[in-house]
C-alpha cells in the first residue's frame, strides 16, 4: 500500500510496529520522530494501519498531515496527481523518505 505522499506503508516503521503490536518499538519510533519533526511524539501517536484505510491512523496522519488532507479533499489517490507536485509540505517528506518520490513516479 502506497500512502498519499508516496511512503510504502509495508516498509514504514510505524505500520510494521502496529501490525506486530510491539510497544517497545512504538517508543523507539516516537524518539526518532521527535528528532525529525522537533516535536513531542508519544508512543501511542505512531500507531497506524495506513493512511488510506479506514482503521487506525497515526496522530501525525490524522491531525497534521497536509498531504493526506489535501488528497482526500481533491479526491486524489496520491500527491503525484496534483498540478502543484511537489508542494513544500511534500518536499520535506520526500527529503526524509527518498523512496517515496520513486513510488509516486511509478504511480504517474
Amino acid at each position: 500500500m502506497i500512502a498519499y505522499c508516496g511512503i510504502d506503508c509495508s516498509k514504514c516503521r510505524s505500520y510494521i510496529a502496529t501490525q506486530s503490536g510491539n510497544p517497545e518499538e512504538f517508543a523507539k519510533i516516537a524518539k526518532r520522530l521527535e528528532k525529525i519533526y522537533c516535536a513531542e511524539v508519544k508512543p501511542e501517536y505512531v500507531i497506524c494501519d495506513g493512511c488510506k484505510v479506514d482503521k487506525r491512523h497515526s496522530y501525525f496522519c490524522s491531525n497534521k498531515c497536509k498531504m493526506r488532507r489535501c488528497c482526500i479533499e481533491k479526491h486524489y489517490n496520491s500527491c503525484i496527481e496534483c498540478p502543484s507536485f511537489p508542494c513544500s509540505e511534500l518536499e520535506f517528506e520526500l527529503k526524509n523518505t527518498p523512496d517515496a518520490r520513486k513510488n509516486l513516479e511509478k504511480l504517474r
